[in-house]
């Protein structure tokens, strides 16, 4: 990956992570009754469903969720902080 290429998807990495977290704050702020844990398990489904297309394959879904969350443990681990 080019260093554009990983800037791009960075950029594209972070927006959505705060679109889905503003959409997850709105559920809350209005008070529909959403509990966070049933909108984090959504998100993981979501997740899910679109490695799944992305890869043409559920299991091969599963496996490319996995590697993400791997990253985001090596992550979380170095002390980097990603928001």
């Amino acid at each position: 990956m080019t260093h554009d290429e990983e800037a791009c998807s960075v950029q594209v990495i972070e927006f959505c992570r705060t679109h889905f977290r503003k959409l997850g704050a709105e559920q809350f702020a209005a008070k529909l009754g959403a509990r966070p844990e049933d909108i984090a398990i959504a998100a993981c489904y979501s997740a899910f469903d679109l490695a799944a297309v992305h890869k043409g394959d559920p299991i091969a879904g599963i496996e490319f969720a996995r590697t993400a969350l791997d990253v985001i443990e090596r992550s979380l681990l170095a002390g980097e902080t990603t928001q």
